[in-house]
């Protein structure tokens, strides 16, 4: 066979079996099962700075605000997400989350005191996505502030004694002192005040000086107030004597009134008493820097006692046993709120030295401090996102010999779980030596603004 044959046979041949394999690889491609189209994925990037337990509460309130759950989770990256959670702002994201940040945003009309909103998430959506933001928002402030919201009301000194029990017992009324403002206090959900006075049978109820005393049925006005709480570390509970103050503790207990900073023993005194509100458990502690109760010992009945100016030189062993009771109350409860009875009397502005102690039980743990003794208003500070209320005047006493010591503010607060969300100041003032009512207009006003003048901004 001539070479030119050859080569054409065998070129011919090569073509046919390309031919053969193409042929049946098409054939088998088309006779092979044919998959399900690949969809590509959406996807939500969540950046791990946000927190690993919050994560998945971002993802699930997206997803259900989209009404889907096709959209993916993103690895790692964002520049292709649909969706991007960061915690840091940026070019084309929006604010998405916000939260109290403590300090005043502004003294919005003559009451408020709202906390400031820093935006903590943000977030960024592709443009078809954009008109869901709302929804997300709303849903997922709903879902992160999920804690039943309460409220909390505190006021200031009671003395049912002198001529507070005078002007009552003529009446044959122990709820007379209490008639114009039940509604302000039992509107909250708890409600807690300082009680300075021995409520007990069988004492004498001296008219004048500094002892203040009255019969049980005293209490009688707390009951009807829904004061559900009191405050017995201050100068004056013990005036009756131990014997009649320990016959005041089981009063306040038969009658489900809590009482805190005192007891039968510096255990107890120094305890918290827990109250659950709501499905918060919230922690009272109390204090008294002024002579006049005992202070509780190992086996002996008491107030719990912080020494320090005008009356003691500072104290720090008491200081410090302070920290390691919120510490304590802060393991078995959400909220811990000290009561202090300090100050010297009759001066808007608080001392350095309270101010040191305030500080130091909010870093100890403490949600919220609150104060009482002066006799006066005093000014308020935020430290750390929390509230400081110096002074809260006086509530109910028959201090008539000047307008300052006749007036107070009732201190309204609203939380959410653990996290105090609105405070305000309603002012009082005390009329015929017992009974407190609502100040209203220009005179309200300048309560309050006794308080903001002396209060601290930073």
């Amino acid at each position: 066979m001539k070479p030119r044959t050859k080569t054409v046979i065998f070129a011919t041949t090569t073509i046919a079996v390309v031919v053969v394999i193409f042929v049946g690889t098409w054939v088998a491609l088309q006779n092979r099962p044919k998959p399900t189209k690949l969809r590509v994925s959406k996807s939500i990037f969540v950046d791990p700075v946000i927190a690993a337990d919050k994560s998945a509460i971002y993802l699930d309130v997206i997803r259900d605000s989209l009404g889907t759950k096709d959209y993916d989770v993103a690895q790692s990256g964002s520049s292709n997400a649909d969706i991007v959670v960061s915690n840091t702002n940026s070019t084309g994201y929006q604010a998405l989350v916000s939260e109290p940040i403590g300090s005043p945003i502004a003294l919005v009309g003559p009451q408020i005191i709202e906390p400031a909103q820093k935006p903590t998430s943000y977030i960024k959506l592709s443009t078809d996505l954009s008109d869901k933001l709302p929804l997300i928002k709303e849903k997922l402030k709903q879902t992160l502030i999920a804690p039943t919201p309460w409220s909390l009301t505190v006021a200031g000194d009671i003395i049912i004694g002198r001529t507070v029990y005078q002007q009552e017992s003529k009446l044959g009324d122990y709820t007379s002192s209490f008639t114009k403002v039940k509604d302000l206090l039992s509107g909250a959900d708890y409600t807690i005040a300082n009680a300075e006075w021995t409520a007990a049978d069988g004492i004498a109820y001296p008219l004048q000086g500094m002892s203040f005393a009255s019969p049980t049925k005293s209490l009688d006005g707390l009951t009807y107030a829904g004061i559900d709480a009191v405050s017995l570390a201050n100068n004056h509970s013990m005036n009756g004597g131990v014997l009649a103050f320990e016959q005041m503790l089981a009063s306040l207990t038969s009658r489900g009134i809590g009482y805190f900073g005192a007891g039968k023993n510096s255990a107890q005194a120094h305890a918290a008493y827990i109250a659950d509100i709501k499905g918060t458990k919230v922690a009272f502690l109390g204090y008294t820097a002024i002579p006049g109760n005992f202070e509780a010992g190992p086996t002996s009945t008491g107030s719990a006692f912080i020494k320090i100016a005008p009356w003691y030189p500072f104290n720090e062993s008491d200081i410090a046993q302070m920290e390691a009771d919120i510490k304590t109350a802060k393991t078995k409860a959400d909220v811990v709120i000290p009561f202090f009875h300090w100050s010297e009397e009759y001066v808007h502005t608080p001392s350095e030295q309270m101010r040191q102690v305030a500080h130091r039980a909010i870093d100890a743990g403490a949600t919220m401090v609150m104060g009482s003794h002066a006799h006066w208003v005093q000014g308020i500070e935020w430290y750390k996102g929390s509230l400081i209320a110096y002074s809260l005047g006086n509530f109910v006493f028959d201090q008539e010999q000047s307008l300052k010591t006749k007036q107070g503010v009732v201190l309204l607060t609203e939380f959410s779980g653990n996290r105090l969300t609105k405070a305000s100041f309603t002012p009082i003032q005390i009329e015929n030596y017992y009974q407190p009512h609502i100040l209203d207009g220009p005179a309200g006003q300048e309560v309050l603004n006794s308080i903001y003048t002396n209060s601290f901004w930073r």
